[in-house]
């Protein structure tokens, strides 16, 4: 029987970008693009520092493969910005269980969410194999940029930022393929993130005293 050797959780490694495989399908493009400019715009001496802050989360599943379940947009951007290497921060080795008992466990942990770009379940074989191939989700770069703005905070929950997707989602009306529109509807977005419909949604600050209006074409 061949023997395989664990990692301890914390463990810390420098991987191959092409090997990682994302566990939502989604990301929001524009958050990716603003990642890419903060990325660029840290100063090569402090370039490592930086990349050891925002260390890609991975569970090693069967086979060693490696799992992102944090920091997809990060992954993105520094893929589409041509890095070969990341490092990674190792959260889980589940590397000795059966395939099935891994994806028993990735979804009862909720380490997986496989949404597609209408927010709509979908099984877990059209995960995407490498981060180049995550779909764009528009929504989720709304609420990323509503959260910037001190829309909500930030709270250590199971996928706070796709509740806050699927609610703007339904109260917001697309398309956001302009930086107009997409303007327009993070100035909604941020209006109805203190609004009272948003009460139940983790990171809820409180209202704003002025009306809130569905954001239209």
């Amino acid at each position: 029987m061949r023997t395989v050797r664990t990692l301890r959780k914390g463990a810390k490694l420098m991987v191959p970008l092409d090997v990682l495989r994302p566990t939502q399908i989604t990301i929001g493009a524009y958050h990716v693009a603003q990642k890419i400019h903060v990325t660029r715009r840290v100063p090569p001496d402090r370039r490592a520092a930086f990349l050891d802050r925002h260390r890609v989360h991975v569970v090693i599943g069967p086979e060693q493969a490696l799992y992102v379940v944090d920091h997809h947009h990060w992954v993105r951007a520094w893929h589409d910005m041509g890095m070969s290497h990341v490092p990674a921060l190792v959260l889980a080795d589940l590397s000795t269980m059966t395939e099935a008992a891994f994806w028993r466990y990735m979804v009862a942990n909720h380490l997986v969410h496989p949404y597609d770009e209408r927010g709509k379940r979908r099984p877990l074989s059209e995960l995407p194999d490498a981060v180049h191939h995550m779909r764009d989700d528009p929504y989720r770069s709304l609420e990323a940029f509503v959260q910037l703005a001190g829309g909500y905070r930030k709270v250590k929950q199971a996928y706070p930022d796709f509740r806050w997707a699927d609610f703007f989602r339904r109260h917001i009306d697309g398309p956001l393929d302009t930086r107009h529109n997409f303007a327009v509807a993070v100035a909604h977005g941020f209006r109805l993130a203190h609004s009272a419909r948003a009460r139940k949604l983790p990171g809820y600050v409180g209202g704003l005293p002025c009306p809130v209006r569905r954001a239209g074409r």
